[in-house]
């Protein structure tokens, strides 16, 4: 499985932040990738991303882990991917919070793995930068910058 992981920090609270990131059906208005987030009962979702002039598509669902308020954790359940689970994250910091975005996947093309893991670990970033801008403000980016990058250019995906 490929991971990828971002972390930033913004100037509002943790509990403002991941009260806001629960609110996945609005994430289409932040993020450029992000095609669709539909409401399909049950608390699931169904995702399409926009990815190479095509589109991936699942369904997954999430939960806030007993104890842990400031965690959301998601968990692809049918879809595109082979395996795609992941993790929001935000800790109270001095200055505002810090946000941990995490996701573990597999896609469902083995021989290409190496070519389209990266790329779609690149978009994926990429949609939670844009996602942690909108929702908490301006964000400094601490650990994962170098994946907004795309591989053919010198300076950072637009966001």
């Amino acid at each position: 499985m490929t991971t990828r992981i971002l972390q930033a920090t913004v100037r509002a609270s943790a509990a403002d932040v991941i009260g806001r990131l629960g609110d996945d059906l609005a994430f289409p208005e932040y993020a450029n990738d992000i095609v669709s987030v539909t409401d399909t009962g049950d608390g699931l979702r169904t995702w399409v991303l926009a990815f190479r002039g095509g589109a991936a598509t699942w369904t997954q669902g999430t939960r806030r882990p007993d104890g842990d308020p400031l965690r959301i954790e998601f968990t692809q359940l049918n879809g595109e991917f082979q395996h795609l689970i992941g993790s929001w994250t935000t800790v109270d910091t001095a200055d505002g919070c810090e946000i941990t975005f995490e996701v573990r996947f597999s896609t469902s093309v083995p021989h290409l793995a190496g070519a389209i893991d990266s790329a779609v670990g690149r978009v994926l970033v990429r949609a939670a930068h844009q996602i942690i801008s909108a929702v908490g403000g301006p964000a400094r980016v601490t650990n994962g910058g170098h994946l907004l990058w795309d591989l053919a250019e010198k300076t950072p995906s637009p966001v």
